[in-house]
């Protein structure tokens, strides 16, 4: 019995080992095909960068390639046209320079015909101006000398009416004077008629007041010595 226990326990150890060894093989070639995966889009990148750059790099040399290509042909143009313009003024003609000579001529003193117009215009435009601006000086100053006298005027026309009126009042002054006067003595005469009947009228009243306090100081002394107060 103890023999088969432990053939049961060798072989329950043998399938465990099986497992676990199948199990490591298992992960490890998912391991490698994922791995395998990683390697082959990492290529595909690379690749497809390596295209990227290879084309970027292939249009930058073909532009400079074009530039120096362009520069060269201006060169020579230029050079053709320069070779071109010595053989044409050498294959001119002397008549033909002297013809050009004259309408240069011509053009210069039409230009300068032009130019003494366009100065005579500018002279007679500033003139205008000028002109312009002393009549506006003037017009000012006349209307400032007319504003002037004008304020002379009004302050002629002020004072007289300042005058005028301190006439009037003096004149006024004067014949109120008799007439303050003659109120003045009115006022004292009435005023001396109320003083006395206000001093009349106080004396009254005074004499009233002092006749009521001895009312009441005889009132006092009467109740003091009431018998009934006293309590007999």
């Amino acid at each position: 019995m103890n023999e088969r226990k432990e053939s049961k326990k060798e072989r329950k150890r043998k399938e465990r080992k099986k497992r676990k060894q199948e199990r490591k093989h298992e992960s490890k070639q998912a391991r490698k095909q994922e791995n395998k995966e990683a390697r082959k889009q990492a290529r595909k990148k690379q690749k497809k960068e390596s295209k990227k750059t290879r084309k970027h790099e292939s249009k930058q040399a073909r532009k400079q390639e074009n530039k120096e290509a362009r520069k060269k042909e201006t060169k020579e143009r230029k050079k053709t046209r320069k070779q071109e313009s010595t053989k044409a003024i050498k294959q001119e003609s002397k008549q033909e320079r002297n013809k050009r000579k004259k309408e240069i001529e011509k053009t210069r003193k039409h230009e300068s015909k032009q130019a003494r117009k366009q100065a005579r215009k500018k002279q007679k435009k500033e003139r205008k101006k000028e002109n312009r601006k002393a009549r506006k000086h003037e017009s000012k100053q006349a209307s400032k000398k007319a504003s002037k006298k004008e304020t002379k005027e009004r302050k002629k026309e002020r004072k007289r009416k300042q005058e005028s009126k301190k006439a009037r009042k003096q004149a006024s002054k004067q014949e109120s004077k008799h007439e303050r006067n003659e109120r003045k003595k009115e006022s004292k005469k009435t005023g001396k008629q109320e003083s006395t009947k206000a001093s009349k009228q106080a004396s009254e009243r005074e004499r009233e007041r002092e006749r009521e306090r001895e009312r009441e100081r005889l009132g006092a002394v009467a109740h003091a010595c009431h018998p009934s107060t006293l309590g007999g």
